[in-house]
């Protein structure tokens, strides 16, 4: 699933957030929110976590940088279950961090959504949408996709030239 769009939700008194009905099914086998790097909180399905903690678990641990990234990544992921009313609990660690009132955006991002603050949304979107053009051009490229002529033979082409 590719996960868009931007949702005004609120966390409720016991820390519980609603995922937009679009997104429930995906996240029928679990949840894993967790620190993302921008100051909110970020939610992975079951296979785009096991995606993403294999990337870093990959990464050697002699070095200081791979280690932090690791004690960021896992130290500060929850696994959970979203209940029957579709919400899913932001542990209180998690709301603090991404400074989590009960007003919250909760933001499409391709493979993972995120959580923001309303002010914390704010900014970044005014930051996205006067940088955009700077931020397409800095992005990082692709590799071309070869493409692949298939080529069929009827049996009576085979040799028909000969």
């Amino acid at each position: 699933m590719i996960f868009a769009g931007e949702y005004e939700h609120r966390i409720d008194p016991q820390g519980r957030v609603a995922i937009p009905s679009r997104f429930k099914l995906a996240f029928i086998d679990g949840i894993v929110l967790g620190r993302a790097y921008d100051n909110c909180v970020v939610a992975y399905t079951s296979d785009e976590w096991e995606r993403a903690a294999s990337d870093i678990a990959q990464q050697p641990n002699t070095t200081a940088t791979a280690r932090r990234l690791a004690r960021f990544t896992f130290s500060g992921a929850y696994v959970g279950t979203l209940d029957r009313n579709g919400r899913v609990v932001i542990p209180a660690q998690l709301r603090e961090y991404a400074g989590l009132g009960e007003d919250v955006v909760i933001v499409g991002t391709g493979r993972f959504i995120e959580i923001w603050s309303t002010a914390a949304w704010a900014e970044e979107r005014r930051t996205l949408d006067t940088e955009a053009a700077n931020i397409a051009e800095s992005a990082p490229r692709l590799a071309p996709q070869q493409e692949y002529t298939q080529v069929v033979f009827r049996k009576s082409d085979v040799g028909a030239d000969e």
